[in-house]
């Protein structure tokens, strides 16, 4: 048993002292997380790609992965916060837990979690994506000039170049 210990000791020190040594690691932007949390989550609420990329765009006119000047922290006239743009009075009900309106606001990987589930929701509600988006926008099923630019295939393509 002394030797397990021992052997699991030195393990740890080597894998400590080899870490050390590895190359610093650099956080990785605003703009990166939100493009690592809208392919996961809309990976996971079956929400296409385009219509998740085109949410962001035209909420908070994220550019992609390379865009410096991403800002995920706005807000809007009337009170929607994030990269995605969630109003708080709704978060905690979509979320099934308390959302406080600040981590809301700080948390991409949060409120892209909570608006894809919200996507998701609105289109079993509805049955289309056009009216899904359009009740995201509104809080009713409309489709209105965002549900055409949130479902068409090369609206942040257009808008990321």
């Amino acid at each position: 048993m002394k030797s397990f210990i021992t052997f699991m000791s030195v393990s740890l020190l080597l894998a400590i002292v080899l870490m050390s040594n590895s190359e610093p690691k650099t956080e990785r932007t605003a703009a990166e997380r939100m493009y690592s949390a809208i392919t996961a989550y809309a990976d996971t609420f079956d929400v296409p790609l385009h219509i998740a990329f085109n949410v962001a765009t035209i909420e908070t006119s994220y550019r992609g992965p390379e865009d410096s000047t991403y800002n995920h922290k706005r807000v809007s006239s009337a009170g929607a916060v994030g990269p995605m743009q969630i109003m708080p009075r709704y978060a905690s009900w979509f979320a099934g837990f308390p959302v406080q309106r600040q981590e809301l606001k700080d948390s991409i990987e949060l409120n892209v979690w909570l608006s894809m589930k919200i996507l998701a929701y609105q289109y079993k509600k509805y049955g289309s994506w056009e009216k899904a988006t359009g009740a995201y926008n509104t809080g009713r099923p409309i489709i209105n000039s965002y549900a055409r630019k949130a479902t068409n295939p090369k609206y942040y393509l257009t808008r990321w170049m």
